[in-house]
């Protein structure tokens, strides 16, 4: 029984670990942004590439790292790569693509090159296809985030080798369309947060009593709602680079304290303070998807409520497992290991984010 026991909660260690190192080697791998606005006749079009991507062509003085001067002395031939691989058509016309400005920018915490475009059709736009097969010859894991808004109307997919053609049609949806798609957002971002899921588990190992759980989970909740808010409304300004790196120094830290304390009494304290830092994160998250301006409050708040759906998801499964564990006389040297692995993961995470 005691091996069984030491097995079940060595595969859950592996399951958040290998999910968190799965999901952390998205992060390195390049990512792109594809944000279109569409008004009219027009698509604004902001482009974010990582220059991971990018160096191979464009890093002509092999420095590994790509300037605005640098860019600006290859615009034609970065311009003549945009036409070739991006194109949006209406009614089978391809739109003519003016780059209104391209500089080095930071988006979540990827240092790459933000592009500003502007596509105009000959009457408003109701529906276009999208061809998208940038950077994938020198990078073909890279993917891009597709964000369309027209409206009250919302569009999101991810392009990459095996979806480099979409078709859109534009239709302004109902109030509770968009307020509900929100909501699925929400709960899409916790159960991929790799970071955010580790932090819960690592707050939560200590805890002896369904109790002390819950007001651990409540503080948090709390906490990060707060932030997420300010964040989101643009109360507070922060740099996402910073928060980025922040998180997994919380992880760290509640890991660590993990090994000596004996009960979970005041861990909600610490988990208030935590929980503002982790908002933070949610709201960066949420920034790189957007807000409609015409139901901002009602969209923040479905976005948050789904964090929380997702959250109890995981929660109502974790913690009866980990209070079942707690019978047996080695839980606590497990708990220690478990929180080490936690740290080790988590530090990790800390060194990268800080390059």
């Amino acid at each position: 029984m005691k091996i069984r026991a030491f097995l079940s909660l060595f595969i859950v260690t592996l399951i958040f670990c290998a999910n968190a190192s799965t999901s952390f080697a998205h992060t390195v791998k390049s990512q792109g942004y594809s944000i279109l606005n569409i008004k009219g006749k027009t698509i604004d079009y902001e482009l974010f590439l990582d220059q991971i991507d990018m160096l191979e062509q464009f890093d002509t003085n092999k420095d590994k790292y790509l300037e605005n001067e640098e860019l600006s002395l290859q615009k034609e031939r970065i311009e003549a790569v945009l036409q070739k691989d991006l194109r949006i058509e209406v009614d089978s016309k391809p739109l003519t693509m003016e780059m209104l400005s391209m500089e080095v920018a930071e988006k979540a915490s990827h240092i790459g090159v933000m592009f500003k475009l502007r596509l105009t059709a000959d009457e408003a736009i109701e529906q276009f296809n999208l061809h998208y097969n940038l950077m994938f010859e020198d990078s073909p894991l890279h993917t891009n985030v597709l964000l369309v808004h027209s409206g009250e109307f919302f569009y999101q997919n991810i392009l990459d080798t095996k979806n480099k053609d979409v078709q859109i049609t534009i239709a302004q949806p109902e109030s509770k369309s968009v307020l509900w798609k929100y909501f699925v957002l929400g709960i899409e971002h916790i159960l991929i947060g790799y970071d955010h899921l580790l932090f819960l588990l690592s707050l939560v190992l200590i805890a002896s009593r369904f109790k002390d759980a819950l007001k651990i989970v409540t503080a948090f909740t709390i906490a990060h709602s707060i932030t997420l808010f300010l964040v989101a409304t643009d109360r507070i300004q922060v740099s996402s680079h910073w928060v980025e790196a922040l998180i997994p120094l919380t992880i760290c830290y509640v890991a660590v304290e993990n090994m000596f304390v004996q009960n979970a009494k005041w861990r909600w304290q610490l988990t208030t303070l935590f929980g503002l830092i982790h908002g933070m994160g949610f709201a960066g998250a949420l920034a790189e998807t957007g807000l409609p301006k015409s139901n901002l409050i009602g969209s923040l708040l479905t976005f948050n409520l789904g964090v929380e759906a997702g959250q109890l998801m995981v929660l109502s499964l974790l913690l009866p497992f980990l209070l079942w564990l707690r019978k047996f006389p080695w839980y606590r040297k497990m708990m220690i290991s478990t929180s080490c692995l936690i740290f080790v993961l988590a530090f990790y995470w800390l060194i990268q984010r800080l390059q």
